[in-house]
């Protein structure tokens, strides 16, 4: 059963969580900020839902 946790938590978790996976390997941020909060919308909500950040 995922953990119980509002939406604006579960987005906060998504972006640190993103860019710490960033930051630690040879990866960046697409160019288009929306497309990357989208993204992490995405991750934030089924991370909500589901328990785990699946790629949206």
């Amino acid at each position: 059963m995922p953990k119980e946790m509002s939406e604006s938590e579960a987005l906060e978790s998504s972006i640190k969580f993103s860019s710490r996976y960033v930051q630690r390997g040879p990866y960046q941020f697409f160019p288009e900020k929306e497309v990357v909060e989208e993204v992490q919308k995405g991750l934030a909500e089924n991370h909500r839902i589901e328990g785990y950040r699946y790629c949206p």
